[in-house]
């Protein structure tokens, strides 16, 4: 069911990109070829991104880029006084002169962006379909997002929004279809993510409901996907296995969030495959939709992952239902102000 976004003045597509163009810093990205060499890439400098780094606002890019783009595969970026390592995954048909657009997705607690990359196949499956996709690592040991954004630990918004920066002076990125994702403590992340930076035009979280607030004016559009019989954030509320708070129930997280979005107070039920029902609130501020797919006896685990497929504990439609489709569906309807077309 998708919906057309209206579309505002160029006010609008200054204060988006005055964003981006204020969150970069200076960076040093390098490739790794392999665990044991590396190989480095030039120094982008904040003066000199912030005078040609970009999103696209009209869908399409000059033929030159400010920087060299990188090969797919797993690289480094230095933030901060930290160096941070992400793969990427660019389609092989990128002339960059036509804006792509781009989707970040965030592994769970104590996970990484390959095992993300194994379960979700967002890479895989995003670039067939035309998506850069990002796939950032998290800090710590074990791995977790800083969500909430303690201010002692990592400002992990502030690193995904340079290196955002950054690729935009390597890729024709389109400031219209700028997109998170995630699992778990990395849906909860995404959630967060997109409520902080306007750079962004949708989420989609993946068991973990998250109810992130939006300051007044952001409508992001959201999907949750989410497992009835889910042991580590109960979709009926309660709990959450290893933390002492608890969370509300999914429909009542998504029933909230079309409230503050402005939606039609009732959604559209349907069900996209068997096992799966769909509660869809339309008519939402900025032309967003907010959509909870919710998988009948799912579990924590990604629908149709390698470990839910093997998981003995999951329905058939846990292990079958393709998230990521669905996902990327609903990411590709939505679109951020930005000028026309």
């Amino acid at each position: 069911m998708p919906r057309k976004m209206g579309v505002p003045g160029w006010a609008a597509v200054a204060a988006v990109i005055a964003a981006l163009l204020l969150a970069a810093v200076p960076v040093l990205a390098r490739q790794h070829h392999d665990a044991a060499a590396s190989a480095s890439v030039p120094v982008s400098s904040a003066a000199t991104t912030a005078g040609s780094a970009r999103l696209s606002t009209d869908g399409t890019c000059v033929a030159s880029r400010l920087h060299p783009a990188l090969s797919s595969g797993l690289l480094s970026y230095r933030y901060g006084e930290t160096t941070r390592t992400y793969r990427l995954f660019v389609p092989a048909r990128d002339d960059g002169r036509h804006a792509l657009p781009v989707v970040f997705d965030f592994h769970g607690f104590k996970a990484d962006g390959a095992l993300e990359e194994q379960r979700s196949r967002m890479g895989v499956l995003g670039v067939a379909r035309g998506f850069v996709v990002v796939t950032p690592d998290a800090l710590g040991t074990p791995r977790r997002w800083n969500t909430p954004a303690d201010p002692g630990k990592a400002d992990d918004v502030g690193f995904v929004t340079a290196l955002l920066g950054e690729l935009a002076s390597r890729y024709c990125l389109d400031a219209g279809r700028v997109y998170a994702t995630g699992h778990s403590n990395g849906a909860e992340f995404a959630a967060a993510l997109v409520c902080r930076s306007p750079l962004f035009a949708a989420v989609a979280m993946v068991s973990s409901t998250s109810d992130a607030r939006c300051p007044a004016g952001r409508a992001p559009a959201t999907m949750a996907v989410h497992g009835t019989a889910d042991p580590s954030v109960p979709y009926n509320g309660g709990q959450v296995v290893g933390a002492t708070v608890s969370v509300p129930a999914a429909s009542a997280v998504i029933q909230d969030y079309a409230a503050r979005y402005g939606c039609a107070s009732a959604p559209v039920r349907y069900e996209p495959t068997p096992g799966v029902t769909a509660a869809r609130y339309t008519g939402c501020a900025q032309g967003g939709d907010v959509l909870l797919d919710t998988v009948i006896g799912g579990t924590h685990l990604w629908p149709a992952s390698p470990e839910a497929r093997a998981d003995p504990h999951t329905s058939t439609a846990g292990r079958t239902f393709d998230a990521t489709g669905a996902i990327l569906d609903f990411l590709a309807e939505h679109h951020a102000p930005t000028a026309p077309r």
